[in-house]
């Protein structure tokens, strides 16, 4: 070969070269917005905290985070559609108790829970506050047990529905407890906790947030927390675990999930962005301001949590017999 053919092979090799490093340098993750699905409607407070999340993960992973709210069928219909998207990175779950919850609850799921979802980060959690109407005759939670175990079902509380955390929440105390009371299902929030700050139903476990207003007006009083420590927006509320019982832990978890296969480079990249925004004080403190508590753990720290909540409600499912409605 002469030198000017030497040249030009040399010259086409680097040109080669430099188009592959192009294209690669392009194909890099993330090259287009992302979707995060958040399966209930907006405005409830899930889809709050998934906004502000996807507001921090935009500017740090300079690709815009947009989400889409997909609800139905107890968080089934937005689950489904991560579990069957394509997975490269670019559609996203804001997982929740319900969808560990439903592993049991609904017999039917058009997905694995565990198999066909990869586990990114822990975000967050709130504890359930154990909440009575404040003309009950109980004030603390030991005067609660007293009354109810002196009453056995007689006492009544409410809850968003069938198969809900608080509904489960409280199965899940009652047998922990002892205790013998009425569950009345109402369709939603709203309703349930209306009723008992009406004085038809007695107690409601839900998150502070939502009856915050209420607790400080003196309409309802907090009795307890449902989380494995006490909670810092309600230092002085014991814990139900501390009270006696405590193998009693209930959490509402929220945390970042993509469908089964994701490339371990994707997986980094998003848990590394994700746990970053969990140290963002800004972040910290939007969280800390809506009653809820920073977790940032990695892939393997939600994978762990959510092993533990299907365990933890697959127990309370059975042996309360609760079946979907």
């Amino acid at each position: 070969m002469n030198k000017k053919m030497k040249i030009f092979s040399r010259m086409l090799t680097i040109f080669f070269i430099s188009v592959l490093f192009n294209s690669l340098a392009f194909a890099a993750y993330p090259d287009r917005s992302i979707t995060l699905v958040v399966p209930f409607p907006p405005g409830g407070s899930t889809d709050v905290v998934a906004r502000i999340l996807a507001n921090k993960a935009t500017a740090l992973l300079g690709q815009k985070v947009v989400v889409e709210n997909r609800p139905g069928a107890g968080t089934v219909i937005g689950s489904k559609l991560v579990a069957k998207a394509a997975p490269d990175g670019y559609t996203l779950l804001m997982g929740n108790t319900s969808f560990t919850v439903n592993a049991s609850l609904l017999k039917d799921l058009p997905y694995d829970t565990v198999k066909d979802f990869t586990p990114i980060a822990f975000i967050a959690s709130t504890p359930g506050a154990f909440l009575a109407q404040a003309q009950k005759p109980y004030k603390t939670f030991k005067e609660f047990v007293d009354y109810t175990r002196a009453h056995p079902g007689t006492v009544v509380y409410s809850s968003a529905g069938i198969g809900s955390w608080p509904h489960l929440s409280m199965e899940m105390l009652a047998d922990t407890v002892g205790l013998k009371m009425l569950h009345v299902p109402y369709q939603g929030t709203g309703p349930a906790k209306a009723d008992l700050i009406a004085g038809r139903v007695d107690v409601k476990i839900e998150g502070y947030v939502t009856s915050k207003d209420m607790v400080q007006d003196g309409r309802l009083n907090v009795l307890a927390v449902t989380g494995a420590k006490r909670a810092p927006y309600l230092p002085n509320v014991p814990t139900v675990a501390e009270l006696g019982y405590p193998e009693y832990e209930s959490i509402y978890w929220l945390g970042i999930l993509g469908p089964a296969g994701m490339p371990a480079d994707v997986v980094a990249t998003l848990e590394k962005v994700m746990l970053d925004i969990c140290k963002d004080p800004d972040f910290v403190k939007e969280m800390v301001d809506r009653d809820v508590d920073v977790e940032g753990q990695s892939a393997q720290g939600l994978r762990i949590e959510m092993d533990k909540q299907i365990a933890k409600w697959k127990k309370v499912i059975e042996q309360g017999n609760v079946q979907a409605q």
